[in-house]
């Protein structure tokens, strides 16, 4: 599994779980596309995002009307085809979080109460959705975990990294093999 990790969350990292710390966008979509490469299947990507509540919610979907898609540009043969379906990509094993549809904004920090509404999503989010999509390019399943921080109050805890790791790893390994067929 690559767990991909803002850069700034000071979280324990379970022995054995190999990371990526976002910087640049650029960075973060390579390093996906490097682990597909290598026969990884299992992505656990944390995000910061907004929400009506603080708290944290694995996404089930998304919906991302802004911006372009990182599947643009030359194709990746070796990965998968051009623009995939990407209908199952996202992972929700029950857990200490919410689940909920995020929508992917340029900045989640100028989200407001009225886009949440409009889009019907949990939260907003500027990262991550970009490396499931690529994720998916290349045949790959993704546990989304966002930190929403509300409107006037942030989210200041940190998540269990091996936890959702764990429940990731456990919803993979119920409906995928190793391979990422259904079994």
């Amino acid at each position: 599994m690559l767990a991909v990790l803002p850069s700034d969350w000071d979280c324990l990292v379970p022995d054995g779980l190999t990371v990526h710390r976002r910087g640049c966008p650029e960075g973060s979509l390579e390093a996906v596309r490097n682990a597909l490469a290598g026969g990884e299947k299992l992505f656990l990507i944390c995000v910061e995002g907004a929400a009506a509540h603080p708290g944290w919610m694995v996404a089930t979907d998304h919906i991302a009307l802004f911006g372009g898609s990182p599947l643009t540009g030359p194709n990746r043969d070796d990965l998968g085809p051009r623009f995939p379906s990407l209908m199952d990509l996202y992972l929700s094993p029950d857990g200490p979080w919410e689940k909920g549809v995020v929508g992917r904004m340029p900045d989640w920090r100028l989200a407001t109460p009225a886009e949440l509404a409009l889009l019907r999503v949990g939260g907003m989010v500027s990262d991550g959705v970009d490396e499931a999509e690529v994720a998916g390019h290349g045949g790959g399943k993704v546990m989304l975990l966002v930190r929403c921080h509300g409107w006037d109050q942030p989210n200041l805890t940190m998540p269990d990294i091996n936890a959702a790791a764990e429940s990731a790893d456990a919803a993979f390994n119920s409906r995928f093999t190793r391979g990422g067929e259904e079994q």
